[in-house]
C-alpha cells in the first residue's frame, strides 16, 4: 500500500495523470530525441492518434518533453531539461517503474487506460 502513495505522489510531482502520457513519455524516454510524426508514435505504441496527440500535447505543457522542428507532420521529441528538481525526481522513478511489468501494471491500476478519444475523460472549462 506505501509503494501505491509513493507512487501517485510521483504521478502528481511530475504532472502525469493517464496511463497514454506515461507510455509516451517512455516512448520518447527510450528513443531519445527522435524524428516522429504522431501517427507513427500511435502506430509503434497501439493508440489511436488523437489519443497519443493529446498526451504530446499534455507532456508538452507540462514541460516534460519538447517538440521541435514540425515539418510536414513530422518533429524532433525529446525530454526537457526541466529545472524543477521536484518534477525530474518524479519521472526518474516513474521511468524506472516502466520498466518492470510489476512497475506498469502498478501503474495501469492507478491510472486511466485511454486508448481511444471517446475514452479520454472529459474536462470542463
Amino acid at each position: 500500500m506505501c509503494l501505491e502513495f509513493c507512487v501517485q505522489d510521483y504521478l502528481h510531482n511530475a504532472g502525469i495523470s493517464l496511463l497514454s502520457e506515461c507510455d509516451v513519455l517512455a516512448f520518447v524516454y527510450r528513443h531519445g530525441a527522435n524524428l516522429t510524426s504522431t501517427d507513427q508514435i500511435a502506430r509503434l505504441i497501439g493508440y489511436e492518434s488523437g489519443v497519443v496527440c493529446a498526451a504530446l500535447d499534455r507532456l508538452e505543457r507540462e514541460k516534460i518533453i519538447e517538440r521541435t522542428g514540425v515539418a510536414h507532420g513530422v518533429c524532433f521529441h525529446r525530454l526537457s531539461h526541466s529545472e524543477n528538481t521536484g518534477q525530474l525526481a518524479a519521472l526518474d522513478q516513474l521511468l524506472r517503474l516502466l520498466e518492470s511489468r510489476g512497475g506498469r501494471l502498478l501503474l495501469s491500476k492507478l491510472l486511466h487506460n485511454c486508448r481511444s478519444l471517446e475514452e479520454l475523460p472529459r474536462t470542463t472549462v
